[in-house]
């Protein structure tokens, strides 16, 4: 069900529920009669502060990324979420101030060149047939030059992107293996769905992204990473691919008691892990490089230009598997295909 806050009566969202035919209920204040379920929508009014940059420690590698937090919540649920913990519901919540993520956005683009992109506290496209969020985002960011704007996902859920021009716009998704997905990532979009609509989407002229992130360790993990990569080249051209990122399961040590809880037989229990530099919960750190070293030199192997970078890793690990330190944040940005654009840096 979908319930709307009265005071934002007027909001983008309402007028395109009107104006669809959806089904929703106005509401007060009190939010408490709203069942507790990633079924819910909340379109609510409160003030936030949408556009920052992503979190991030000085011990690990930041790539200087910049995310728009206009949605709360997934109606996925993996096993490995860090919004089990984050979060204080589970139903899904929309701001509606429209106007000053706009504002944000503009903000952020007079500053300079940045990557910005929505998926850290929710699904960028599972709800897109509902919330409409692409139609609001890509008209904004196709008028700037120096904002590239990404969508992540682990749905399949394209249909209204093929109502926009590609050209600011990455489509990114999250892979595993078909066993991981089905263990540990209820509710999304199978493998070959994912794979399936990233082709469509470069077909239309997208680029393309993916995150292998978080890479889970399992008793057929080379295999099945390196079934998962055959399927990915097979149906993707290097060409519409724009980067790859790769990172290893990380969490806050009071996720894996929410695990053992929730899900009894997920493959992460069967798995050893140690306090890292940042207080996180890794793998030992020879697991966690050998897991790197396997799918960076498979996917180099196949695709040798496509630019590969690590999310939150030690400089070591850069030096050991790819030969050089990226810096931290500006100067690490710097390496993305977005600052070489028209021979600008």
């Amino acid at each position: 069900m979908i319930y709307v806050n009265k005071k934002s009566a007027d909001s983008f969202f309402v007028k395109n529920f009107e104006k669809n035919g959806t089904n929703f209920k106005f509401v007060d204040e009190n939010t408490d009669f709203i069942e507790n379920s990633k079924n819910n929508i909340y379109i609510t009014p409160e003030n936030n502060t949408f556009v920052h940059r992503c979190p991030a420690t000085e011990i690990y590698r930041c790539c200087n990324y910049y995310v728009v937090d206009m949605m709360e919540g997934c109606p996925f649920d993996c096993t490995y979420c860090i919004l089990q913990e984050y979060l204080n519901h589970r139903f899904i919540k929309v701001f509606s101030d429209t106007k000053k993520v706009k504002e944000e956005i503009l903000a952020l683009a007079k500053k300079g060149k940045y990557r910005l992109g929505t998926g850290e506290l929710s699904d960028s496209l599972a709800y897109d047939h509902i919330l409409n969020l692409t139609d609001f985002f890509i008209p904004i960011v196709n008028k700037l030059e120096n904002i590239q704007f990404e969508f992540k996902t682990k749905s399949a859920n394209i249909t209204k992107l093929f109502n926009h021009n590609p050209k600011n716009i990455l489509i990114s998704w999250s892979l595993n293996p078909e066993e991981i997905i089905k263990t540990e990532e209820y509710y999304t979009a199978g493998l070959s769905e994912r794979i399936e609509a990233a082709g469509k989407c470069a077909d239309y002229g997208y680029k393309v992204c993916f995150h292998f992130d978080p890479l889970i360790y399992y008793k057929n993990f080379e295999k099945g990473y390196s079934d998962l990569l055959r399927r990915l080249f097979d149906r993707i051209p290097e060409d519409s691919v724009e980067y790859i990122s790769i990172s290893t399961f990380r969490f806050m040590p009071n996720l894996l008691e929410t695990v053992r809880n929730r899900f009894e037989h997920s493959t992460l229990l069967q798995s050893s892990y140690v306090k890292s530099l940042d207080g996180k919960m890794r793998y030992f750190k020879t697991l966690r490089t050998y897991m790197l070293r396997f799918i960076t030199s498979k996917i180099k192997s196949e695709w040798q230009n496509v630019f590969i970078y690590y999310c939150m890793e030690h400089e070591s690990i850069w030096k050991k598997l790819l030969g050089y330190d990226p810096g931290e944040r500006k100067e690490f940005e710097k390496n993305f295909p977005f600052f070489h654009q028209n021979g600008q840096l």
